[in-house]
């Protein structure tokens, strides 16, 4: 199972440039939180350094709310397709990794636009 939802991370991540834009892109976004995997599916009780390095660099675009948005649906998204259903511990990566992050606490009901 963490193959697949590495592989996933990483075939999103390849669909395009890493180059940051205006807006944070969902194959960026899920290149930064690749590492965040093992942890998430609760493989490891602490989420390895690379992952809090992901959630640092996503941080400078949580004052945006278009950045915001994207980055919500962007995890949604990944969330669901691996299958992730402990959306509390994916909520609480931030505070976990200490860094602060405006993002509402992801769920499978979210809507990201509000």
């Amino acid at each position: 199972m963490i193959h697949q939802a590495i592989l996933l991370l990483f075939l999103l991540a390849s669909a395009s440039a890493s180059a940051m834009g205006p807006k944070p892109s969902c194959p960026d976004i899920t290149y930064q939180l690749a590492p965040c995997v093992s942890y998430l599916l609760q493989i490891e009780v602490a989420p390895p350094p690379a992952c809090c390095d992901g959630v640092k660099y996503l941080s400078q675009y949580s004052s945006d709310k278009e950045d915001r948005e994207a980055i919500c649906w962007c995890i949604k998204g990944a969330a669901s397709m691996m299958g992730l259903t402990d959306f509390p511990l994916i909520s609480a990566l931030p505070n976990t990794c200490g860094v602060s992050v405006k993002l509402p606490p992801i769920s499978s009901d979210i809507d990201c636009s509000q």
